[in-house]
């Protein structure tokens, strides 16, 4: 990924045919279902209205949204809701104003159709992830946040192994583009990696947590794994974060068991 933020730039990439990707801190997406076009997220900066509408009618034409799809309600992915209301009358579709049964809701194309499918707790209580099987791409939200721990609630036992059989059916979707609420777009494998992190990281602070080191002393001894130092911003806080998360909730008894 190379020494400068990947994410500072936005760029618009082709993720298939009529699907694209406006890559940068917040994406957002918009996809040619046939008929008409779904989005997916829309960002935190209103003032980036002219800026996506202009990049959807210079890649798809002329042709109507006519659905947003949020993966979840946080103000950083829902600032452009209204203006698509207003300028196409897009239903706004999210765990609050459509709530989706557990098996999830279809939306169907003539070119191609989109799985919205809850995926609860793992960020917050409304997640959900966006499956576009044609193109092999899965939209998480921020359940994956290139390092993170993404949880909102607390840490501890039932939210750890809550955060493990989640990403376990994430990872299923055997999906070839990633596409996270905010940076780079990423790969199933880059899933895969930050379960393995997730379960090292909580044997590796509860040794350490047992040993009677502080906090300054734990991110001395648990450098981040050479492998991931090139994820987006994982060095410059997001391990640490992650570090003082599982010390908390182990040093708090929430995090009792050895495995999540």
């Amino acid at each position: 990924m190379g020494t400068t933020d990947p994410a500072e730039t936005p760029r618009v990439l082709a993720v298939g045919d009529g699907f694209f990707v406006r890559q940068a801190v917040d994406n957002i997406a918009w996809i040619d279902m046939g008929e008409f076009a779904l989005v997916v997220d829309a960002l935190e900066q209103p003032q980036l209205e002219k800026e996506v509408f202009d990049a959807i009618r210079s890649t798809l034409g002329d042709k109507p949204v006519r659905y947003v799809l949020n993966t979840h309600t946080h103000y950083d992915h829902m600032a452009l809701n209204a203006a698509f209301q207003q300028r196409f009358g897009a239903e706004i579709i999210n765990q609050r104003t459509s709530p989706a049964g557990p098996r999830g809701r279809w939306f169907e194309g003539s070119r191609r159709r989109v799985l919205m499918q809850p995926a609860p707790g793992c960020h917050t209580e409304e997640d959900c992830v966006v499956w576009v099987p044609q193109d092999k791409a899965l939209f998480v939200g921020d359940i994956f946040g290139w390092g993170l721990i993404p949880l909102e609630a607390e840490l501890g036992n039932e939210s750890a192994r809550l955060l493990a059989q989640t990403y376990g059916r994430v990872i299923e979707f055997a999906a070839s583009v990633v596409i996270p609420g905010h940076g780079p777009l990423a790969t199933t494998a880059e899933l895969s990696r930050w379960v393995k992190y997730f379960h090292w990281l909580c044997r590796e602070v509860r040794q350490a947590c047992s040993q009677g080191k502080t906090d300054r002393q734990i991110t001395q001894a648990i450098p981040p794994p050479d492998d991931m130092k090139a994820w987006w911003r994982f060095v410059l806080w997001k391990h640490e974060d992650s570090l003082s998360k599982v010390a908390r909730a182990i040093r708090h008894g929430r995090l009792t068991t050895w495995e999540p």
